[in-house]
């Protein structure tokens, strides 16, 4: 399957400005290549951040569009390779390369809607329930790599925590009685799922199986908006590979199928009447166990 490379964060805001910088001096695409010595895809390439510019290319760019110093100092900080977060760098290595581009996306969205049939959202997950998801989902992962995953997944939560990022999940009612990690497990993270649902930027909704079909029942995807004037990016996570999707007809279709997912899922009241529902019920069949597991153990 087809691994298109996503235009990250940093790359988006330097086709920016450089497409800026051109329009500023009022010259096309191939008067701007022809100017700094380079061919029109070249140009076209630097402006769509479908690739990282030379160096030398992005001095020509300040030298001869007439960039102040300040725009200067942004392109060449840019362009330059970037560095990871800190808390990136011991798990370099131990992540897929297309991870680390999707946490850089994540790290620059103003807002994420998700679809999630059958897995609570990894920005709403527990650290216990990620561990037993990775587990079972990456079961060739060796014990290193699972506790990067698990350290990625909470990093990306404080992260988005911390910049108060409208988050709104939609997620399949199969998603709270799949047993990962043991009633425990799920009794903590439906708790944690409740408790987010109350939050002023945080909208949950959960498909009812009474739906029957409905659009996106084949996989899960997410909806990323930027600002600026940026379109959004669809992220789809597949067993072949990660798929970054921003063509513009693939964006309406993924808005579409969104809108109807919203339509057709219970309401965020009626949600939280569903998933307390459903944490009564394992408290109750965990009290039910109770002697019989006692028996057995005697």
């Amino acid at each position: 399957m087809s691994k298109p490379a996503p235009r990250t964060v940093r790359l988006r805001r330097l086709g920016k400005l450089i497409e800026r910088l051109r329009k500023r001096a009022g010259l096309t695409q191939a008067e701007a290549a022809e100017l700094i010595g380079v061919n029109r895809s070249t140009w076209i390439a630097m402006e769509g951040a479908k690739s990282s510019p030379h160096r030398s290319n992005v001095l020509n760019v300040i030298e001869k569009l007439g960039a102040s110093e300040e725009e200067g100092e942004e392109l060449l900080a840019l362009a330059a390779k970037p560095r990871d977060p800190a808390w990136m760098r011991p798990l370099r290595g131990r992540l897929p390369d297309a991870y680390g581009e999707y946490i850089d996306l994540e790290s620059g969205a103003l807002s994420i809607k998700c679809w999630e049939p059958s897995l609570i959202p990894g920005l709403l997950q527990t650290e216990s329930y990620a561990r037993a998801h990775v587990r079972g989902a990456l079961p060739e992962s060796s014990d290193e790599q699972v506790e990067a995953r698990v350290t990625a997944r909470m990093r990306r939560q404080a992260m988005f925590s911390e910049r108060d990022a409208p988050l709104w999940a939609v997620i399949g009612e199969a998603a709270l009685h799949n047993d990962v990690g043991g009633p425990d497990v799920r009794r903590e993270q439906l708790s944690r799922l409740l408790e987010a649902s109350t939050g002023p930027n945080t909208m949950i909704q959960v498909m009812p199986f009474s739906v029957g079909a409905h659009p996106s029942m084949t996989g899960s995807f997410s909806l990323l908006s930027f600002g600026d004037g940026d379109p959004p990016v669809v992220y789809v996570e597949t067993p072949g590979g990660d798929l970054f999707l921003e063509e513009p007809a693939d964006l309406t279709a993924f808005r579409q199928i969104y809108g109807h997912l919203q339509a057709a899922a219970l309401s965020p009241a009626h949600t939280r009447d569903l998933i307390t529902e459903t944490i009564e019920d394992i408290e109750r069949r965990s009290v039910g166990n109770g002697p019989r597991v006692a028996l057995a153990q005697k």
